[in-house]
């Protein structure tokens, strides 16, 4: 990060020394290039409170009593209804605009804002890549100028020495873990880690859900060949119905030949009138009920036929689903389980990382031991 142009307007530590209300500092212009550039002038000023103010971060970190949100508030170093800290800097070749107003007059209220210069020459609001946009809110610009710099503890540790800085040699040994993970990015690498078990959880959970649908699928398996099993013996009951038929039409042809054998016989004896007609009677009843018989089991006969074709049609399409469905369970049991494979990885380089972090701090260690030393 490198400073261009510093504005400050309501500051009291520069009207206390300069007795202005407003100071403009272009750097680029005054530095005209220099690598070392030097700010000289007596005690009281404004030196603190322009160094202070050379950076984007929402602090002074000379006058902060501790690092951290809560530990600074710009309502105690400015002395204007409205005051304002304009900052252009730029950092790895783009260059960003940083605008804090501070208001006093009624209501204390901060708005901080983050612009981009575009490849048009356009200021436009900072956006992350989550979407997140620079609006006036001071989380938002925090959370914007954090993602372009890093947190504001690092910066001040290894880029920015305030005055009154805290030793490094006074850190304790969380802090500066906490600094070295910052520094090589390891928070990433724990985000990835509890990425992965979250997606190995969610898998775990898929997979059963899986084992239990396939179980229900091979309970339906199991019932539809119990069904086939059932209707093993449906042509043998046809077959049977069949035979009854055929006797039935046997009988009938019996029927007809006796009921000529009575014809003859009438015209030989008067006497067997009656019995004749008795006889008659008999044959229409034994007609009526064998042309009956004849179409129920014909009627029988063919809803048989049509109930076992529909029941082999479902039979074979709830088979073809069956094997269609088992067949996509089994690729996604694959595909968990490949997932679950790589998880395992990402799973021990997470464990790993403890470990690596305490080889860190104890090498960190000795080498505070051996600059003592020297």
């Amino acid at each position: 990060m490198q400073p261009l142009k510093l504005t400050l307007k309501g500051f009291r530590g520069i009207r206390d020394g300069l007795g202005q209300d407003v100071l403009t500092l272009d750097f680029e212009r005054l530095a005209d290039g220099a690598e070392l550039v030097a700010i000289a002038g007596a005690n009281g000023r404004g030196k603190t409170t322009l160094m202070d103010n050379m950076h984007p971060y929402l602090t002074m970190p000379s006058r902060a009593a501790l690092c951290g949100p809560g530990g600074f508030s710009y309502y105690d170093h400015v002395c204007l209804p409205e005051n304002e800290k304009d900052l252009t800097w730029s950092h790895e070749g783009r260059c960003y605009r940083s605008q804090v107003v501070i208001r006093l007059n009624g209501r204390r209220k901060t708005e901080a804002y983050l612009h981009a210069l575009s490849d048009v020459g356009q200021w436009r609001p900072v956006c992350l890549d989550d979407g997140l946009v620079s609006d006036g809110k001071v989380e938002t610009y925090t959370r914007c100028v954090e993602a372009i710099c890093g947190s504001a503890d690092t910066f001040f540790t290894s880029a920015f020495s305030a005055q009154g800085k805290r030793q490094l040699s006074t850190y304790r040994n969380a802090e500066i873990k906490s600094l070295l993970s910052d520094l090589l990015g390891q928070e990433e690498i724990r985000a990835l880690g509890q990425k992965a078990n979250d997606t190995a959880k969610l898998i775990k959970a898929g997979l059963s859900s899986i084992r239990q649908e396939l179980a229900g699928l091979d309970a339906e398996h199991a019932r539809l060949d119990a069904g086939l099993h059932r209707l093993q013996g449906a042509s043998d009951r046809v077959a049977q119905t069949l035979i009854e038929r055929e006797q039935a039409q046997q009988a009938l042809d019996g029927h007809r030949v006796g009921h000529a054998r009575l014809q003859a016989q009438r015209d030989q004896s008067q006497s067997t009138e009656a019995r004749r007609a008795q006889l008659l009677e008999e044959r229409k009843a034994l007609i009526v009920a064998g042309t009956r018989a004849i179409e129920g089991l014909k009627a029988q006969e063919q809803d048989a036929l049509q109930g076992l074709e529909r029941l082999a049609q479902r039979i074979n399409s709830r088979r073809t689903q069956a094997q269609s469905r088992q067949s996509a369970l089994m690729q996604s049991r694959r595909q968990c389980l490949n997932v679950l494979e790589e998880a395992d990885t990402v799973q021990r380089a997470a464990h790993r990382l403890p470990l690596a972090e305490l080889v860190l701090s104890a090498r960190q260690q000795e080498i505070v031991v051996c600059r003592q030393q020297v």
